[in-house]
């Protein structure tokens, strides 16, 4: 259960909850401009954009969770299972890999229209990395300061959805999303009017009344509607840390604490991390479950120039300032 939002407010932010039971060793990782990528049908690329983002690295290749590249484009994936079909390689088509895509689209394009562009000759094939790596479900959510897109592939084919809420959860379709959101269009942060009985002077007796009905489960369609519904109403000063701070509030309203969600199997589901990336800078911030300090990489040209991932792993204790006492023991 994951949310991603792509937001053009003071400056244009975009970034994702990841909501999994367990961790797959994933980490903050740069790819710089002169790392070999290779697709296991699209050839190799030695000279692309430098990218930041969350990734599990596994042989040497970034499996990006959702990244962003020097020109401020951004990219992320989310579970999609019942509804993705992959297919096999087809002749006349950009054949990539479903694990493959984050990093094509963001070695490939500049901004968004040129991702378009490339995707309307792309197909997802049914490869997956490696026999203990079998393929994922996904779908995913593509943005720069000008807009964002939805790509889902299913059974017919890949589909490209405009986005212009600029979120995208889980399950099900996107179609289902912007047709469901349209039950809720009636939520205002504003105190609601009275309709029911206008003769009667009926009163609200609590600030936040207009937004009764805004739902608070964590399934993946009440969780669209509240992060649309966050982002659309949420302010702050115009300074890019007000920014900054206003889009990981808004991702707290999706997040997940540990045990109010479980798997089949019981298992207890939280958000693992939350990122938010600046794209003018292709700078990327970044919380986790265990540490809510934000933290940030900067493609710096340090960082960028090298031919080797830079790795960075993600912090498993929380960072607590303490004003005027000593820890107490075994804390």
């Amino acid at each position: 259960m994951c949310t991603a939002i792509s937001d053009s407010g003071f400056c244009h932010l975009f970034g994702r909850t990841l909501d999994l039971e367990r961790s797959y060793g994933e980490s903050a990782v740069i790819t710089p401009r002169d790392y070999r990528l290779e697709f296991i049908h699209e050839g190799a690329l030695q000279s692309h954009p430098a990218m930041v983002g969350i990734a599990c690295v596994r042989d040497g290749v970034p499996l990006y969770y959702d990244a962003v590249n020097q020109s401020g484009l951004c990219a992320a994936a989310l579970n999609f299972p019942g509804n993705a079909v992959y297919h096999e390689p087809k002749d006349g088509k950009r054949n990539v890999a479903s694990f493959e895509l984050i990093p094509y689209i963001l070695s490939k394009c500049r901004d968004l229209a040129e991702a378009v562009q490339l995707l309307r000759c792309a197909n997802i094939t049914k490869d997956s990395f490696s026999p203990d790596l079998p393929t994922t479900p996904l779908h995913w959510l593509i943005a720069d300061k000008g807009g964002a897109i939805t790509v889902e592939s299913v059974a017919d084919g890949l589909r490209v959805y405009d986005n212009p809420f600029g979120v995208l959860t889980n399950n099900p379709d996107f179609p289902y999303h912007m047709t469901n959101i349209s039950n809720y269009m009636q939520l205002s942060p504003a105190p609601p009017e009275n309709r029911l009985c206008p003769s009667v002077p009926i009163g609200a007796y609590s600030r936040g009344m207009g937004a009764l009905g805004l739902p608070g489960d964590l399934s993946s369609a009440s969780r669209f509607v509240r992060a649309v519904f966050a982002k659309s109403h949420t302010v702050c000063e115009n300074t890019k840390e007000a920014e900054i701070s206003r889009f990981f509030h808004i991702m707290d309203t999706v997040s997940q604490p540990r045990g109010c969600a479980v798997t089949d199997s019981q298992r207890p589901v939280a958000t693992v991390y939350t990122s938010c990336a600046d794209t003018a800078t292709a700078t990327y911030y970044f919380t986790t479950y265990a540490c809510r300090r934000i933290r940030a990489l900067s493609l710096e040209r340090a960082y960028a120039d090298p031919s080797e991932l830079t790795v960075f792993p993600l912090e498993s204790a929380e960072d607590i300032l303490r004003l005027n006492t000593s820890p107490p023991d075994g804390i």
